[in-house]
């Protein structure tokens, strides 16, 4: 990757040197090249508002899934999910990420038992005692994305459904204190402002975090 004169303003339009800015971060990047892994350019590298503005969006939510947590239960159908996913992201100024994306109908994804991911909430899924169910929630705010999911116990399950919960979420939270500790700074690099699908630093740590959980939940 080029590197300016360390003197020089840095590129990412701060006003500071490049030395008191990203330069330090740069050499960082050229080590992980180095290594063989694939780093991004620096239009993908997000500014500090920008990254303010994604926390925004998050704040939204996580506030979403957070109302969702509070009201999930047996009886309800995935498609009162859907419906609560977006009355809530709409009324904090939000948009529903999945709406209407490449057609899809729908403003979450809902997953039940062993469906794998991005589930249609429908009508006709009605949530069971001893179901496992992942709401999978984006959001838009003032051209910012931000996604997230859960996975929600429904009553009393097997406990070979609890057990794949409870690790996950265990591995969910070794990935986060550990892989990206490490790089915390990496891991934002690939959270977009204005693009759909850039998302790779929230996918590695759910592959990470499904594979740990799969061996695991064999032992």
């Amino acid at each position: 990757m080029h590197k300016l004169d360390r003197n020089m303003p840095c590129w990412c339009g701060s006003g500071k040197k490049y030395k008191h800015c990203h330069f330090d971060f740069d050499e960082k990047l050229d080590d992980m090249h180095r290594r063989g892994a694939v780093v991004p350019t620096h239009d993908m590298i997000k500014t500090e508002a920008q990254i303010a503005g994604i926390r925004e969006s998050a704040k939204i939510n996580v506030a979403v899934l957070d109302y969702v947590a509070a009201h999930i239960r047996a009886g309800i159908s995935t498609a009162e999910i859907d419906r609560w996913v977006y009355e809530q992201t709409t009324a904090m100024g939000g948009i529903p990420a999945p709406l209407n994306y490449e057609g899809f109908p729908k403003s979450v994804c809902t997953s039940i038992d062993d469906q794998v991911c991005h589930g249609i909430p429908s009508e006709d899924d009605i949530l069971c005692n001893g179901d496992i169910i992942n709401v999978d929630c984006s959001t838009i705010y003032k051209g910012y994305y931000s996604d997230s999911s859960r996975m929600f116990i429904i009553g009393e399950t097997t406990p070979e459904k609890k057990k794949l919960v409870e690790v996950t979420l265990e591995c969910v939270n070794d990935s986060c204190n550990n892989s990206c500790k490490r790089s915390c700074r990496s891991c934002n690099l690939y959270l977009t402002s204005s693009q759909k699908g850039n998302h790779k630093s929230s996918y590695n740590c759910r592959i990470n975090s499904a594979l740990w959980a799969y061996a695991r939940c064999k032992r």
